[in-house]
Protein backbone atom coordinates (compact mmCIF):
# COMPACT_ATOMS: atom_id res chain seq x y z
CA UNK A 1 0.00 0.00 0.00
CA UNK A 2 1.17 3.19 -1.07
CA UNK A 3 0.93 6.51 1.27
CA UNK A 4 1.70 10.25 1.07
CA UNK A 5 1.46 12.99 3.10
CA UNK A 6 -0.74 15.93 1.77
CA UNK A 7 0.85 18.88 2.02
CA UNK A 8 -0.56 22.07 4.13
CA UNK A 9 -0.92 24.77 1.81
CA UNK A 10 -3.44 21.87 0.37
CA UNK A 11 -5.26 21.19 3.39
CA UNK A 12 -5.40 24.55 3.96
CA UNK A 13 -6.95 25.22 0.28
CA UNK A 14 -9.49 22.27 0.91
CA UNK A 15 -10.84 23.21 3.97
CA UNK A 16 -11.11 27.20 2.72
CA UNK A 17 -12.82 25.55 -0.04
CA UNK A 18 -15.38 23.67 2.34
CA UNK A 19 -16.15 26.07 4.04
CA UNK A 20 -16.91 28.81 1.56
CA UNK A 21 -19.09 26.16 -0.32
CA UNK A 22 -20.83 24.95 3.15
CA UNK A 23 -21.73 28.79 4.31
CA UNK A 24 -22.42 30.21 0.50
CA UNK A 25 -19.14 32.55 2.16
CA UNK A 26 -16.01 34.31 0.22
CA UNK A 27 -13.13 34.01 2.05
CA UNK A 28 -10.19 36.16 1.23
CA UNK A 29 -6.55 35.05 1.34
CA UNK A 30 -5.11 33.97 4.97
CA UNK A 31 -8.30 33.60 6.41
CA UNK A 32 -8.55 31.43 9.30
CA UNK A 33 -12.03 29.70 10.12
CA UNK A 34 -11.87 26.86 12.61
CA UNK A 35 -14.40 23.94 12.24
CA UNK A 36 -15.27 25.25 15.68
CA UNK A 37 -16.72 28.21 13.32
CA UNK A 38 -20.30 28.92 12.08
CA UNK A 39 -21.05 30.80 9.10
CA UNK A 40 -25.08 31.58 8.30
CA UNK A 41 -23.87 32.53 4.70
CA UNK A 42 -23.66 34.90 2.47
CA UNK A 43 -20.65 36.54 4.31
CA UNK A 44 -17.46 37.65 3.42
CA UNK A 45 -14.32 37.80 5.37
CA UNK A 46 -11.31 39.73 4.13
CA UNK A 47 -7.29 38.52 3.77
CA UNK A 48 -5.62 37.93 6.92
CA UNK A 49 -8.83 37.35 9.11
CA UNK A 50 -9.23 35.37 12.41
CA UNK A 51 -12.39 34.11 13.16
CA UNK A 52 -11.37 31.15 15.33
CA UNK A 53 -14.62 29.62 17.30
CA UNK A 54 -16.72 32.19 15.76
CA UNK A 55 -20.44 32.88 15.02
CA UNK A 56 -20.67 35.03 12.10
CA UNK A 57 -24.49 35.97 11.16
CA UNK A 58 -26.21 35.79 7.97
CA UNK A 59 -24.63 38.82 5.24
CA UNK A 60 -22.26 40.17 7.72
CA UNK A 61 -18.69 41.06 6.41
CA UNK A 62 -15.35 41.36 7.97
CA UNK A 63 -12.34 43.40 6.24
CA UNK A 64 -8.92 42.50 6.29
CA UNK A 65 -6.79 41.93 9.06
CA UNK A 66 -9.02 41.72 11.71
CA UNK A 67 -8.43 39.56 14.94
CA UNK A 68 -12.04 38.10 16.14
CA UNK A 69 -11.11 34.95 17.72
CA UNK A 70 -14.41 33.71 20.08
CA UNK A 71 -16.42 36.17 19.27
CA UNK A 72 -20.36 36.39 18.03
CA UNK A 73 -21.51 38.39 15.68
CA UNK A 74 -24.96 38.99 14.33
CA UNK A 75 -26.61 39.21 11.61
CA UNK A 76 -25.83 41.89 8.41
CA UNK A 77 -22.43 43.98 10.52
CA UNK A 78 -20.29 45.78 8.54
CA UNK A 79 -16.72 45.43 10.23
CA UNK A 80 -13.82 47.48 8.96
CA UNK A 81 -10.00 46.67 8.68
CA UNK A 82 -8.36 45.49 12.04
CA UNK A 83 -10.67 44.97 14.19
CA UNK A 84 -9.53 43.13 17.37
CA UNK A 85 -11.31 40.89 19.65
CA UNK A 86 -10.13 38.48 22.47
CA UNK A 87 -7.36 40.80 23.97
CA UNK A 88 -7.38 39.00 27.58
CA UNK A 89 -6.78 40.01 30.52
CA UNK A 90 -3.86 39.97 33.39
CA UNK A 91 -4.45 39.87 37.15
CA UNK A 92 -3.59 43.36 38.76
CA UNK A 93 -3.92 42.27 42.66
CA UNK A 94 -3.54 39.46 45.15
CA UNK A 95 -0.65 38.51 42.79
CA UNK A 96 3.01 39.29 42.97
CA UNK A 97 3.25 39.50 39.37
CA UNK A 98 0.98 40.42 35.95
CA UNK A 99 3.08 37.71 33.93
CA UNK A 100 1.02 34.45 33.34
CA UNK A 101 3.15 31.90 34.16
CA UNK A 102 2.39 33.10 37.92
CA UNK A 103 -1.01 32.41 37.67
CA UNK A 104 -2.21 30.13 34.32
CA UNK A 105 -1.30 26.62 33.68
CA UNK A 106 -0.65 26.40 29.53
CA UNK A 107 2.41 27.43 29.46
CA UNK A 108 0.93 30.60 27.49
CA UNK A 109 4.18 32.36 27.48
CA UNK A 110 6.34 29.36 27.80
CA UNK A 111 6.26 28.07 31.03
CA UNK A 112 4.74 27.88 34.34
CA UNK A 113 5.27 28.01 37.92
CA UNK A 114 1.43 26.53 38.76
CA UNK A 115 -0.25 23.30 37.99
CA UNK A 116 -3.74 24.91 38.21
CA UNK A 117 -5.28 27.83 36.53
CA UNK A 118 -5.08 30.59 39.67
CA UNK A 119 -7.22 33.80 37.23
CA UNK A 120 -9.00 33.21 34.52
CA UNK A 121 -7.39 35.49 31.42
CA UNK A 122 -10.93 36.09 29.45
CA UNK A 123 -14.56 37.27 30.42
CA UNK A 124 -16.98 35.41 28.82
CA UNK A 125 -20.74 37.29 27.78
CA UNK A 126 -22.47 33.13 28.16
CA UNK A 127 -23.12 31.16 30.79
CA UNK A 128 -21.15 28.53 28.67
CA UNK A 129 -18.03 30.12 28.52
CA UNK A 130 -17.86 29.68 24.11
CA UNK A 131 -18.07 33.52 23.42
CA UNK A 132 -16.13 36.24 25.01
CA UNK A 133 -17.35 39.09 22.81
CA UNK A 134 -21.13 39.74 21.10
CA UNK A 135 -21.85 41.76 18.33
CA UNK A 136 -25.99 42.49 17.73
CA UNK A 137 -27.37 42.49 14.49
CA UNK A 138 -26.85 44.93 11.65
CA UNK A 139 -23.68 46.91 13.75
CA UNK A 140 -21.12 48.88 12.11
CA UNK A 141 -17.91 48.94 13.47
CA UNK A 142 -15.25 51.07 11.73
CA UNK A 143 -11.54 50.51 11.47
CA UNK A 144 -8.44 49.66 13.93
CA UNK A 145 -11.50 49.35 16.85
CA UNK A 146 -10.42 47.23 20.19
CA UNK A 147 -13.05 45.67 21.74
CA UNK A 148 -12.23 44.43 25.11
CA UNK A 149 -13.72 40.39 26.44
CA UNK A 150 -16.74 40.37 28.10
CA UNK A 151 -18.64 43.26 26.19
CA UNK A 152 -21.90 43.58 24.11
CA UNK A 153 -22.56 46.08 21.42
CA UNK A 154 -26.42 46.40 21.15
CA UNK A 155 -28.12 45.59 17.69
CA UNK A 156 -27.77 49.05 15.27
CA UNK A 157 -24.81 50.18 17.00
CA UNK A 158 -21.96 52.15 16.01
CA UNK A 159 -18.50 52.36 16.81
CA UNK A 160 -16.12 54.86 15.25
CA UNK A 161 -12.79 54.43 13.88
CA UNK A 162 -10.10 53.75 16.40
CA UNK A 163 -12.40 53.18 19.35
CA UNK A 164 -11.85 51.22 22.05
CA UNK A 165 -14.97 49.55 23.77
CA UNK A 166 -14.45 48.89 27.18
CA UNK A 167 -18.16 48.24 28.17
CA UNK A 168 -21.62 47.35 26.89
CA UNK A 169 -23.03 49.55 23.92
CA UNK A 170 -26.26 50.12 23.72
CA UNK A 171 -28.56 49.41 20.54
CA UNK A 172 -29.08 51.59 17.84
CA UNK A 173 -26.26 54.13 19.51
CA UNK A 174 -23.65 56.00 17.98
CA UNK A 175 -19.82 55.56 20.31
CA UNK A 176 -16.65 57.31 19.48
CA UNK A 177 -13.08 57.08 21.37
CA UNK A 178 -11.05 55.88 23.99
CA UNK A 179 -12.71 54.80 25.83
CA UNK A 180 -15.93 54.37 23.27
CA UNK A 181 -18.42 56.62 25.10
CA UNK A 182 -22.66 57.64 23.62
CA UNK A 183 -22.55 60.34 21.43
CA UNK A 184 -26.04 60.05 20.37
CA UNK A 185 -28.67 57.56 19.60
CA UNK A 186 -29.69 56.47 15.90
CA UNK A 187 -33.42 57.30 15.87
CA UNK A 188 -35.56 58.12 18.59
CA UNK A 189 -36.66 55.74 21.56
CA UNK A 190 -40.09 55.21 20.23
CA UNK A 191 -38.39 53.87 16.89
CA UNK A 192 -35.27 51.99 18.67
CA UNK A 193 -38.06 49.89 20.69
CA UNK A 194 -39.86 49.30 17.88
CA UNK A 195 -36.83 48.18 15.41
CA UNK A 196 -36.17 46.00 19.14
Amino acid sequence: MISFIIPQYIKNYLKKYYISKKYSATLGKNVKVSTNSVLEGESIINENCNITDSFIGLGTYIASDSFMPMTKIGRFCSIGQNVRTCLGRHPTSKFVSTHPSFWLKSKLSGFTFVNENKFEPHLYIDSTNKYIVGIGNDVWIGNNVMIIDGTKIGHGAIVGLGSIVTKDIEPYSINVGIPAKKIKYRFEKKYIEFLM
